[in-house]
């Protein structure tokens, strides 16, 4: 049990270096398979497009607070991931790369690898922001709330808002990593931060009780939150590959279909209206012989031709 708690709160050897080639590989791999199937893309564009595939949180996401992008403080080790990956994904002989990184065993450690490294991105970010903010809690709840959470969960969006536009990422509804953000950081928050709140303090007292305590196999709260948080994503990733379930598989779709149900207000349809843009009919009269109203111009050229 100690083993599984350390690969799923990350405290293992190397464990930065194998989350930055996981996120290398799967971010490699897509360009590969997708835009650049091919092989027509000048190899920096892709080079380029692969880390925004892996990084995109990470590249964008700490603006939000102010902070240096890790892609520049922790580039001695994300880039030359990304770098490797990208020559295993292209440049490999006969494309064995691809074609190992495309097998099923191969996808499984990539997946865990990458999951793991947005499950501590995730925990990351909202704790840098309850840290940040805890001085200044709004006067409607002992700790900031909402803004770490947010934080937490723009994490997984970053990437997509840039390669996609805002309408292009949001348009279908709320995205999966959306989703994730909002429901396992919430938990996350709420368990380990939130000591003193009534949210916090229910969520706590409710798994506690389970089995005496034994649920949380006598983790502090903290951690038990990560171990929780990460084991999900660990098996919502791994269900999510196109062997299994597939990416458009989500279970967090009961509660945001719920959500829209709730939200959505039908409007009445507008009333259709015939507009009819030709000249109006008038009486025949006035010289006017066609029933078609005639300017003062028409009808003084139309009196000249009558008296010739």
């Amino acid at each position: 049990m100690d083993q599984v708690v350390n690969f799923l709160t990350a405290s293992f050897a190397y464990s930065k270096e194998v989350q930055c080639m996981g996120m290398g590989l799967q971010g490699a791999l897509i360009v590969r398979n997708g835009r650049n199937k091919d092989g027509s893309m000048h190899w920096f564009h892709a080079l380029a497009l692969s880390t925004i595939f892996a990084f995109g949180g990470g590249w964008f996401g700490f603006a939000w607070m102010g902070r240096p992008t890790s892609m520049i403080t922790g580039a001695d080790i994300s880039v030359p991931c990304c770098i490797i990956a990208f020559l295993i994904a292209n440049y490999t002989p006969l494309d064995i790369g691809l074609k190992l990184g495309n097998s099923f065993p191969v996808k499984l450690i990539i997946t865990s690898a990458s999951q793991l490294f947005r499950c501590m991105g995730l925990v990351g970010f909202i704790t840098f922001a309850f840290q940040a903010l805890k001085d200044t809690p709004s006067p409607y709840y002992p700790i900031p709330l909402i803004g770490p959470i947010l934080y937490g969960s723009l994490l997984g969006n970053m990437g997509s808002f840039f390669l996609k536009g805002f309408d292009g990422h949001l348009q279908a509804g709320v995205p999966f990593p959306f989703q994730n953000g909002f429901i396992l950081g919430t938990f996350f928050h709420l368990y380990a931060h939130d000591a003193d709140g009534p949210l916090g303090t229910f969520l706590r007292s409710t798994i506690q009780s389970i089995g005496d305590g034994k649920l949380q196999m006598g983790l502090d709260d903290r951690t038990f939150a990560i171990v929780v948080v990460s084991m999900v994503m660990q098996i919502v990733g791994i269900l999510q590959l196109p062997n299994l379930l597939g990416g458009s598989w989500s279970p967090f779709t009961a509660p945001f279909a719920l959500l829209d149900g709730m939200v959505r207000i039908p409007f009445p349809e507008p009333q259709k209206v015939d507009r009819d843009f030709s000249p109006p009919v008038v009486p025949k009269e006035n010289g006017n012989t066609n029933g078609v109203h005639l300017t003062n111009a028409q009808k003084k050229k139309r009196k000249k031709k009558k008296a010739a």
